[in-house]
């Protein structure tokens, strides 16, 4: 009895030095890197390339990141109708089909060792002509018998086709783009009209490929619940109607035990508020009865109204993004977008396809992907505006830290145990991608990436 005493004491006075030593000394990062607390998770995605050829040199960055899938919206030629522009013609026929633009899209995303995100519907950047696309399919199950034969085509072989196993296709991107149909870039039907493609598509495409992934809708995102305490007050009448529709799908397709292997979502606004609207959707999710769909950002950029020039800051404020992305339990993201545009929305590279201080963070959590496993953090809690992500595998160990606060400089202790840092690399203010020893603070905007090594 007073050995089990004795023990019990031990350990309360063990664990209260260990909280007293959080509490006391919030500047040292605490890191277990022989505790596993979750599998680093594929959030470090884009949607588009700068050029769709296969040995790209540009491309080949997104190799050496470790990127695993591209999104093809935005990408015209991948759109239903480019695909199959006449309607009338029969599904099986193959010379209705158009393939070879997708076809070569297609295969220089493999080339680079990443799978392609298939959205099924219509892009933004299409002629304006094209938008007569938006209007109801004549026939919703013709319209997925369509979409049959696309997968068909990329993953059995049919007319002259691949086999590439694409698991994700996307039904849709941002049905709710407005209430207002005449404004509506992607949707020009009713909210039921869509609830109803999605049924009758995600019910057809699951029976025929159930080992395959099917969800949707690309939801424009949940600004609403930031804008104050109330999901119903003090945001546009726009944003709140992001909100009603979300749930009202939800409502559908549980009446109707539709499908959904995922839910897709996209943002555009700081890591703390996303990290709220992966709490939202989760919850909702569950509630609908979805609890095991993945979540998806499949569009996301930090406030590209915030950033405003892609500097070291701006590399510091997208890697805490995929920071809260693995901490916050998400299934996978796409940054937008992956193009060579040298704009804020477009930020993985400058002058000239060379690497921005954006792409040094994705590359950074793409070596920490490879290494497989999240370590764990042992501090209760870090400083506002700090983020931070810990790796381990069989090739090493790895931190990677951000500090997204404007103007405050944070000290920086690291504590790891037996482990000792083997290399730092972080953005300088050139915006290049050095190696420096651990500094002593983490300068505001800027992040740094450590790997450790036993002695």
């Amino acid at each position: 009895m007073m050995q089990k005493a004795i023990a019990l004491f031990t350990a309360m006075l063990a664990f209260i030095a260990s909280f007293s030593q959080t509490l006391f000394t919030p500047n040292v990062l605490r890191v277990d890197f022989d505790t596993v607390v979750d599998e680093i998770r594929p959030v470090h995605n884009i949607g588009r390339m700068p050029e769709y050829e296969l040995d790209s040199e540009v491309n080949r960055l997104f190799t050496e990141a470790n990127m695993t899938s591209c999104r093809t919206h935005d990408i015209n030629c991948t759109d239903i109708h480019r695909i199959f522009p006449d309607f009338s013609k029969d599904v099986n026929d193959e010379s209705a089909y158009h393939f070879a633009e997708c076809d070569k899209v297609l295969a220089s995303i493999v080339d680079t060792g990443m799978e392609p995100f298939f959205r099924l519907g219509i892009s933004w950047s299409n002629p304006v002509a094209d938008h007569d696309h938006l209007v109801p399919p004549a026939d919703y199950t013709k319209w997925s018998q369509i979409c049959e034969h696309m997968i068909l085509h990329y993953n059995e072989g049919w007319a002259n086709g691949f086999h590439y196993g694409i698991q994700y296709w996307e039904i849709w991107n941002e049905p709710e783009n407005s209430d207002d149909l005449s404004d509506n870039h992607f949707w020009k039907g009713t909210d039921e009209e869509f609830f109803r493609l999605y049924d009758t598509a995600a019910k057809y495409l699951k029976e025929k490929f159930p080992a395959l992934k099917f969800g949707g809708y690309g939801s424009c995102g949940f600004y609403a619940l930031t804008k104050t305490n109330a999901v119903n007050t003090g945001a546009s009448p726009r944003n709140q109607y992001f909100i009603t529709y979300f749930r009202n799908f939800l409502s559908y397709i549980k009446a109707h035990h539709s499908p959904m292997d995922f839910f897709t979502w996209h943002s555009y606004t700081t890591t703390e508020k996303n990290a709220h609207y992966i709490a939202f959707v989760r919850e909702n999710l569950k509630k609908a009865g979805y609890a095991e769909a993945e979540i998806i950002c499949d569009e996301w950029n930090y406030n590209p109204m915030e950033n405003d020039k892609i500097d070291r800051r701006y590399g510091a404020n997208q890697t805490s993004m995929l920071i809260m992305f693995q901490n916050e339990g998400l299934d996978m993201a796409h940054y937008y977008d992956g193009d060579d545009d040298a704009q804020l929305w477009a930020g993985l590279f400058v002058n000239g396809r060379q690497p921005s201080s954006a792409y040094y963070g994705f590359n950074a959590f793409g070596q920490m992907y490879q290494l497989g496993n999240q370590a764990k953090i042992k501090n209760l809690w870090l400083p506002e505006d700090l983020y931070a992500l810990a790796a381990t595998g069989e090739s090493g160990q790895a931190l990677l830290i951000s500090n997204v606060s404007e103007k405050r400089d944070r000290k920086l202790q690291i504590d790891a145990g037996d482990y000792i840092v083997d290399n730092c690399m972080t953005v300088n203010e050139a915006c290049e991608w050095v190696e420096i020893p651990l500094p002593d603070k983490i300068e505001s905007g800027s992040m740094l990436y450590v790997t450790f090594k036993q002695p």
